[in-house]
């Protein structure tokens, strides 16, 4: 008996772009049909970031495809190495950026539970 999966290349699929941010994504639960985690890869080019923002549940994973990664945590900024990943709980306030002219940043990033998407932008 095989098992059941669903299999994907996020550089093959077509980047859209966040609902809040704007900034390009491929939304793997979707394509996959994730139900208890939400996966999703993030493109900066240069001058490119999320929203800062902290989550209402979900715990998130990071992790570094193509990098550095640049990373806001609260008032600390992180410059994460390729290869890195990282954990951050639901009330850390949190942005990806790209400030570099080093070209593309690119991160996985999981959140769960699989909530439709709880994150709330934080006022600066």
């Amino acid at each position: 008996m095989t098992a059941e999966y669903a299999i994907a290349k996020p550089d093959d699929t077509e980047t859209e772009p966040s609902e809040i941010s704007g900034t390009p994504n491929v939304n793997l639960a979707d394509i996959l049909g994730c139900t208890e985690m939400r996966p999703r890869v993030w493109y900066l080019d240069p001058g490119d970031g999320m929203s800062y923002h902290r989550q209402d549940e979900q715990e998130e994973f990071y992790y570094v495809l193509e990098g550095p990664g640049r990373i806001r945590l609260g008032e600390e900024i992180l410059t994460v190495e390729e290869g890195t990943a990282l954990c951050v709980p639901p009330e850390t306030p949190r942005q990806v950026f790209n400030d570099s002219d080093d070209g593309r940043h690119v991160w996985l990033v999981v959140g769960a539970p699989a909530l439709t998407d709880d994150g709330r932008p934080i006022a600066e």
